[in-house]
């Protein structure tokens, strides 16, 4: 965020809202800030998946039942059916956690000034 944060404050628009006067708390906060959130958020969203494969490490180590340990059960006893609707439920559950990062992306690009 730090890096991403520092090359934000060095483009046009920033040097320029700072150019007009304005207030170098607003100019933080209402340009840089949140057009340097952007990419932490995209980058969340893509580590969800690792989450999600992580989880299913998680409850095989420790035998938690989960999808991770129906996931092992399937696999281990040839069930294709199970694997397959395992494997569609993390797809899907990866995928809405992706669309809500992109809604919330574009929530977060500032609207631009009349």
């Amino acid at each position: 965020m730090r890096n991403v944060m520092i090359t934000t404050l060095g483009e046009d628009y920033v040097v320029a809202a700072q150019a007009k006067g304005l207030h170098s708390r607003r100019v933080i906060f209402t340009y840089a800030a949140r057009n340097a959130l952007l990419p932490q958020l995209q980058g969340f969203g893509l580590a969800l998946g690792f989450v999600v494969s992580g989880a299913i490490v998680m409850e095989i180590v420790f035998s938690y039942p989960g999808v991770g340990l129906g996931l092992l059960s399937a696999v281990s006893s040839d069930d294709f059916p199970m694997m397959q609707a395992i494997f569609l439920v993390i797809t899907f559950s990866v995928l809405l956690a992706n669309l809500i990062v992109d809604v919330l992306v574009v929530l977060a690009i500032p609207a631009p000034e009349r």
